[in-house]
């Protein structure tokens, strides 16, 4: 069920996830440079002139974008709860219990967080590659941050599923 109500809203859900993937590909393409590099690329790509150095801002401004990135699917999730509440109003009515329609989101959120984490890791990692040979340790630096976003994305979409005992199960029905 969780794919076919993220099928509801394709584009929104393909946002979310490239909002995700832009934070996790600029972590894995820093993080990566630092690792592959202890910091400073300095003459790989076109002889001495060229000069990449990773600074912590840098990290930082990476690490807001993907913090940015989580808002957005956040934001995506409680728009799709205001929007399809008769739907969760009719699942709770016929029996359905908190905890499954928690899963039910946070597998939503599972969906579109796997496709960015994933879209994110792998556009990091050939930006990595464009500088130098991919090793094990930058692979495994991108699969990191990409399980890293991941769990994020279905740990906030507990939040949106919290607010689904406040919906007024009744008066969504009625306006059915």
């Amino acid at each position: 069920m969780a794919v076919n109500y993220v099928a509801r809203t394709p584009a929104r859900a393909v946002t979310g996830a490239i909002a995700l993937a832009m934070g996790v590909a600029a972590l894995t393409a820093l993080t990566g440079i630092t690792v592959a590099f202890q910091g400073s690329v300095v003459g790989t790509l076109l002889g001495d002139a060229v000069s990449v150095q990773v600074r912590g801002a840098d990290l930082v401004a990476a690490g807001v974008m993907t913090v940015i990135g989580l808002g957005c699917l956040l934001d995506i999730l409680y728009l799709d709860l205001r929007e399809q509440g008769a739907r969760y109003a009719s699942l709770q009515a016929s029996g359905w219990r908190d905890t499954t329609l928690t899963r039910l989101i946070v597998g939503q959120a599972a969906l579109i967080g796997t496709l960015g984490a994933i879209l994110g890791a792998g556009l990091g990692l050939a930006a990595v590659a464009v500088l130098t040979p991919l090793t094990a340790q930058v692979v495994l630096v991108g699969a990191l941050i990409a399980g890293a976003g991941i769990g994020l994305t279905c740990l906030l979409a507990v939040l949106p599923a919290r607010r689904l005992r406040t919906l007024p199960t009744a008066q969504l029905l009625a306006q059915e």
